[in-house]
């Protein structure tokens, strides 16, 4: 019966020594298992949240939609202030050409003073640029002004009466009545445009601010749920850990048991033996 404590002693110790480089592989293998699942949750997390994944989708959307117009709106002011500038010395060179004829009877040097007159008003004319944009309406007054070049140029003032020159002294008062509309709806224009530009930087704004705080809370909550599993599964891994170790104790506690005592040699036990 006495052979039984050493075969057990053996068979124990076998098994402690096989059971650390056992465990280390399959260890190894469930971290693998384990990482892969944690992979496939944090991608299960990210994707999750499809209604704020469209919010934030649709305000990226309108976002570059914004940043597109805005440059449009603001060249479209910028040209019609620029008109409404041209209009504004159009009005003075108008009333300068009114004045040329005087106002009794037309001599040669007041017909060559409306000629030159004339040409520098047709030639600041064809200065004017047409801006065009799909939200404002503008009436069409820089295009109706340019469209009347050819109605100056046959104005041909004579020597002579001012009744002679009637038609002329008449075409040219319409022509400022023009001007004056044309300077008012431009006017008009460039306000409405830089509203329009406003209210694009301020909607911009608003989405810029819906964005963060969008983006900021769910990223937030993300982190938060990806953090849990790390936890959760480091806390399987750990638990896994300290029952082998529990396991190996016992092995070698058993192993102590099951191991013949052998006295120090000198002692006085070794009689018995």
């Amino acid at each position: 019966m006495a052979e039984l404590f050493p075969l057990g002693a053996s068979l124990a110790n076998l098994a402690t020594a096989a059971a650390a480089p056992n465990f280390e592989l399959q260890f190894s293998q469930l971290q693998n298992t384990i990482i892969r699942r944690v992979n496939t949750e944090i991608a299960r997390v990210n994707n999750t949240g499809a209604s704020k994944r469209f919010e934030i989708e649709k305000l990226q959307k309108d976002g570059l939609k914004l940043a597109d117009a805005l440059p449009l709106i603001q060249a479209y002011r910028e040209g019609n202030n620029n008109n409404l500038g041209q209009i504004e010395l159009l009005q003075e060179d108008a009333a300068a050409l009114a004045a040329s004829l005087g106002t009794d009877d037309v001599d040669q040097a007041e017909v060559d003073a409306f000629n030159a007159q004339r040409d520098l008003i047709v030639e600041k004319l064809d200065n004017l640029f047409i801006f065009i944009h799909p939200d404002v309406v503008d009436g069409k007054a820089v295009q109706f002004l340019k469209e009347q070049v050819d109605t100056l140029n046959a104005l041909t003032p004579v020597v002579g009466t001012q009744a002679d020159n009637q038609a002329v002294i008449n075409a040219v008062a319409t022509f400022q009545d023009q001007l004056d509309t044309a300077f008012t709806v431009t006017q008009n224009t460039v306000d409405v445009a830089l509203r329009l530009e406003l209210g694009i930087q301020r909607k911009q704004a608003e989405v810029l601010t819906e964005f963060e705080e969008l983006t900021t809370v769910e990223q937030a909550r993300k982190a938060q749920e990806i953090e849990n599993i790390k936890i959760d599964f480091a806390n399987l891994l750990t638990a896994i850990s300290l029952t082998f170790e529990a396991n190996k104790s016992f092995a070698q506690e058993l192993n102590k048991f099951l191991t013949p005592f052998v006295p120090e040699p000198g002692s006085i036990l070794n009689i018995f033996t």
